[in-house]
């Protein structure tokens, strides 16, 4: 019998160093904390699907100082083969991601990145020969729904190509060359993993179509942050982790006469603490004084509540930064998210409270809308809702496959009522615009970050609309700047 162990992390998002940024203490998490157990042999491959350059103030630093080579090398001291690209990869711009893989010592398989010129994939498929004997092939590919989310500057090299032929035509083309063949896959699953039941057709995650549709024996998945145990799917064996490099799988492949497939996921949380000096622990700590600097002082605080309870009442949190859109926009309408997990700002604002509660690389876009547009968008936005018994909750589609409270939208500028118990769809009345009631084809300035306006987040209605401005600055600076305005304000 032989055997092949596989390590899969996925969805970095920054977060190498054992932190979650609130404060300055290590806390068992991250990248180089879990590595620590890695144990890698000749036998072992170490995967990652992707999501690795965006999401913390780690990575935000890193790319200010236009040093994509630090995350390149803290993985690899954690001993990686093979990695693919994930959608928000793309979003510091492809030059810098380019700079990022040349200095990885793994390799990137990312068959549906093709390059505009050659028509060819950038990164193709991996054969990987261990010490053994045992073949593993590996097919990476990204969800195609880069093209709806991430800025035209950002793919101006490349083009990503439907993720399923991509992957497909890798499939047959490792398949006889191979003993064990992996998908690494920057997508989810359009499923319910328990009963198949179909939860979205959007083609953003395909994974179920992937282990129906081919033979795979293994699809390692990401992007939605649902940790999945092992498990067999239409004879594909399945895997998903956490976010933030909370949880890592470890898969072992036995071989004989046929295939055995075993795997545990393991909680960073598990692990003990580590004592030992960190790679590049002088970047680190910039990144926690840069971060514990003041920026500003607000007239009040501005933390959470419940997101149904927000939803339902309002967010004061909200509001501000849908006041700070439209004084920097001049639009007449703006309306923002809030990400799933915000700590909110306090009075005292540091540079750490704004990255992590807007952590979105976005910029601002002001669409031409109608009032039949904005009503179809206010429309989508009360979708959130479902009540059952006469209670109000929230939409199972906000939660399966995954939780997405930041499709929720709220607005400034424009006031509307909503009938809860009414069917999706007819749930809006009553909008009016500075007291004045809406025309159907009147048109208006709408205010929203750029993934917004790409219609993501089942928010179609805006593809169509005339774009009167777009703003490079980045969300995140916007804000820095606003509040540090306000530091003599009280």
């Amino acid at each position: 019998m032989k055997q092949v162990r596989i390590i899969f992390t996925s969805d970095i998002h920054g977060y190498f160093y054992p932190t979650d940024y609130l404060d300055r203490e290590r806390k068992p998490k991250g990248l180089l904390h879990i590595a620590q157990i890695f144990h890698k042999d000749g036998n072992t491959l170490i995967l990652d699907g992707g999501d690795t350059l965006q999401g913390s103030p780690f990575s935000y630093y890193s790319q200010m100082k236009g040093r994509p080579d630090i995350a390149a090398e803290l993985m690899n001291q954690a001993g990686y083969d093979a990695v693919t690209i994930g959608n928000h990869d793309f979003n510091y711009g492809y030059k810098y991601l380019q700079s990022f893989l040349k200095h990885l010592n793994a390799v990137c398989v990312c068959q549906n990145c093709v390059d505009k010129k050659t028509g060819t994939s950038v990164y193709p498929w991996h054969i990987f020969r261990l010490e053994n004997g045992i073949r593993v092939g590996v097919a990476g590919a990204v969800t195609d729904f880069v093209n709806v989310w991430e800025k035209e500057e950002n793919l101006s090299e490349v083009q990503i190509t439907d993720t399923f032929e991509s992957i497909a035509k890798a499939y047959d083309e490792i398949k006889d060359k191979s003993d064990i063949t992996i998908c690494l896959y920057h997508g989810g699953m359009e499923c319910d993993i328990g009963t198949g039941k179909i939860l979205e057709t959007s083609g953003e995650n395909i994974g179920f179509k992937i282990c129906r549709e081919l033979g795979f024996d293994l699809v390692l998945t990401g992007h939605q942050h649902m940790p999945i145990n092992g498990r067999l799917i239409c004879g594909t064996y399945v895997v998903q982790n956490a976010c933030n490099a909370d949880t890592y799988h470890e898969i072992e492949v036995s071989l004989s006469d046929g295939m055995e497939i075993r795997s545990k996921m393991i909680a960073a949380s598990e692990i003990p603490m580590q004592t030992n000096s960190l790679p590049f622990q002088n970047i680190e700590d910039e990144v926690q004084d840069w971060l514990d600097s003041v920026v500003g002082i607000l007239p009040e605080s501005l933390y959470p509540k419940e997101h149904l309870q927000m939803a339902l009442e309002g967010s004061k949190l909200a509001d501000f930064i849908n006041q700070v859109q439209l004084e920097y926009t001049k639009a007449e309408i703006s309306c923002t998210s809030l990400a799933n997990k915000v700590p909110g700002l306090p009075q005292k604002v540091k540079v750490r409270d704004i990255l992590l509660t807007y952590p979105f690389p976005n910029t601002l876009v002001v669409l031409e809308i109608t009032g039949k547009i904005l009503k179809a968008a206010l429309e989508r936005t009360a979708e959130y809702f479902s009540v059952k018994d006469g209670k109000i909750g929230i939409s199972e589609s906000f939660f399966k496959p995954k939780i997405e409270h930041y499709n929720f939208d709220f607005y400034r500028g424009v006031t509307y009522e909503v009938a809860y118990d009414k069917p999706k769809g007819q749930r809006i009345s009553k909008i009016r615009i500075n007291g004045i009631p809406i025309e159907e084809n009147k048109k208006y300035h709408i205010c929203m970050n750029n993934y917004r306006a790409s219609g993501a987040g089942g928010y179609d209605m805006y593809k169509e609309c005339r774009v009167v401005k777009q703003y490079g600055k980045d969300m995140f600076e916007i804000l820095l700047e606003h509040i540090s305005k306000m530091k003599n304000k009280q």
